[in-house]
This record gives C-alpha cells, structure tokens and sequence, in this order.
C-alpha cells in the first residue's frame, strides 16, 4: 500500500540508522555504571534523536527517520522489551567476530511484549521534531531469531521466528495507530539459514498483515563492525519471491557490490513494487562524490524506470562514524539531484 504523494523522482531516503555521537558513547558507559538517572538518560536520547533529524534534514533527504537513536546495536536494545529472552554471554569473548559469536540471548519462556517494543515512543517524539515523511524500521522474525538459543523453550529457530511474528505483528499496528505511515522491515538475505525462502514469505506477509502503511522490506548482508556478514553476497534466490511478499518497497545492497545485481528487480518484482537502491557503501571509509553516486544511479536506470526507484544507501549509518555519514548523505542527496536534472526534471 503506497501512501506517498507529492514526492520528487528518485526520492532520497535513509535505511534508518545514523552515525553516534561521540558523546553518546559515554553516555551509555556511564548508564551501565548506574551514573545516570532516568531524567538524564531521556535528555540525552531526546538530544540525540535532534542531532540525527536536524543532520538528515540539512542533508536534504526526503524521507528521513529518528536515526534509531534510542537503539543500541540496531537489534540489541529490542531484546530487553520481550519476556522470555535472557542474555548470555559468548562463549569467545577475544579477537574479531566470527559466527560462534552469534546467539547472544537464550529463551527462558514463551515470548511476549507486555509493554511493546518501543516504536510508539520513538515515532511520537520523531514527530515533535520534524515534518518530513519518516520511516520506521524494526528487525523481521528472522534477524530476531538469528541470536536466540531456543533452549528447551522452543524447538529450534524457526519456531522462535513464528513465536515472534505476532507480536511484530502487533508492535507494527500499534506504531501505525499512533501515526507511522512507512514502516520498514529489516531481514538478512541469508534467510534459508534456518527458515525456507518459501517460508519466509509466509513469516513476512504475517509480520505486516493487517499493517496500513507502506511497507518497505530491507534485506541486508549485514554490517556489524563495518563488516558483512555474509560471504557470498547475492539476491538470486530471493528475487523470484518479490512478486508474492506484501511490500511496496525492496531495499537492495548494490553499492558495496560493485553495483552487482542492477538488473534483478525488474526480472522478479511485481509491476506495483518500487526498488530503494542501496549507492552509498556505508562499510567503505571513504566518502563518494555525487558524481559517484550519479555514475551509481545511472547503473541502476539502465534496466529500472526512475519513477519505480528510491535512492537510499546500502544500510544504516550505525557502524559509520557520524561526520562520514553525514558526508555520505549529502553527497546521496547531491547524485540524486543531478540525474534528475539530467533526466529534465525541476528539482
């Protein structure tokens, strides 16, 4: 369900996630040392999320978030609002991450979200603070139960996943209540890891029934510590369902992939369906010129209508240090507004 009216070709929009302030790191020491009291903490979150809007709309991006401030580790923070969940300590704790650092957490009951997940709080003081189009992220099924050990609770991952959907579900129509008009779910493109690609179209379309909004899907390689997560980084085998997955938007990683792939959305998605075209790489250090961005956008046209793409970048901004991440927007914004001239459309 496409709500968007009025916006510009090749809209701009952020994945959802901006760079920390440097403050903010010492922010969260001092909560874990117990510093900090729950006054302090919601100023310095409120500030935060500002600092992260004001940036984003200087950048000039059309559709910005509240820069999942009030998030720590994009997913981690999630887990403190579901009943059933214990954290964990990894097994190795030294050197780089690895997939034995994975399950973070362990199911200790059945799941349930007795206070929700949060996203109410954070669209509601989002739109104290702006008036652009927002979008609202939350991690799918099965980016949660990626790090969950089922334990005797659950049979396996799978059914974590299942046990989640509907309290996603919820969390979704409760944010949407509240206002959200663009929701937008993040999933890792290593789906069949546990859960079929046929099944994971189930999982989605029951995670986003009965939402109304626009549904955007991300679906990521990940990006903690700036890294990938995935080794053999392809849509191929998830393309073939876009046609039967009830989003309106499919945010595709090209821009870290040497813009690998321009030409898999238009051979799957449905005609209805918009491409988000990830062309920033938010895992490389550097800053594009829009002229790299434009040459990006271009490899994108040559096989999408510019009326069905939004430009965005390949992921968040959370592992970017925040002034490379403002550069990134900017240059993102800068792109976008030449090949539209180019294309002869009024900016």
């Amino acid at each position: 369900m496409y709500h968007y009216q009025n916006m510009p070709i090749l809209p701009t929009q952020v994945i959802g996630s901006y760079g920390t302030p440097g403050w903010l790191f010492v922010v969260r020491d001092a909560m874990k040392r117990g510093e900090m009291g729950s006054v302090d903490i919601r100023e310095a979150f409120d500030d935060a999320t500002n600092l992260a809007i004001m940036e984003m709309e200087e950048a000039g991006v059309d559709v910005i978030s509240d820069g999942e401030m009030r998030r720590f580790n994009f997913l981690v923070g999630f887990y403190d609002y579901i009943h059933g969940v214990q954290k964990i300590p990894w097994e190795r704790q030294l050197g780089y991450p690895g997939p034995d650092m994975i399950n973070a957490f362990r199911a200790t009951d059945q799941f349930a979200t007795p206070k929700g997940l949060g996203l109410v709080e954070e669209l509601e003081y989002a739109r104290t603070r702006t008036q652009k189009p927002l979008v609202t992220p939350l991690g799918g099924p099965v980016t949660f139960a990626f790090r969950v050990d089922p334990a005797d609770v659950y049979k396996d991952k799978r059914e974590v996943a299942w046990a989640l959907v509907p309290l996603l579900n919820q969390e979704l129509k409760d944010v949407v209540a509240a206002g959200a008009t663009h929701i937008q779910v993040d999933e890792p493109s290593a789906i069949d890891d546990f859960v079929s690609v046929d099944e994971f179209v189930e999982m989605f379309n029951a995670m986003v029934e009965g939402v109304e909004a626009t549904i955007g899907l991300h679906i990521c390689f990940g990006n903690f510590m700036g890294r990938p997560a995935v080794a053999h980084r392809t849509y191929e085998h998830v393309g073939p369902i876009f046609p039967r997955l009830k989003a309106d938007i499919i945010h595709l990683e090209f821009a870290n992939r040497g813009m690998w792939q321009s030409d898999l959305f238009m051979k799957y998605a449905r005609e209805d369906q918009y491409l988000a075209a990830g062309v920033i790489d938010v895992k490389a250090r550097a800053v594009e010129t829009p002229a790299i961005v434009a040459e990006r956008i271009h490899d994108i046209l040559k096989y999408n209508d510019p009326k069905r793409v939004w430009i965005s970048s390949d992921c968040g901004f959370s592992m970017t240090a925040r002034w490379v991440g403002r550069e990134k927007l900017k240059a993102m914004v800068a792109g976008a507004k030449m090949v539209r001239r180019e294309l002869g459309y009024d900016d």
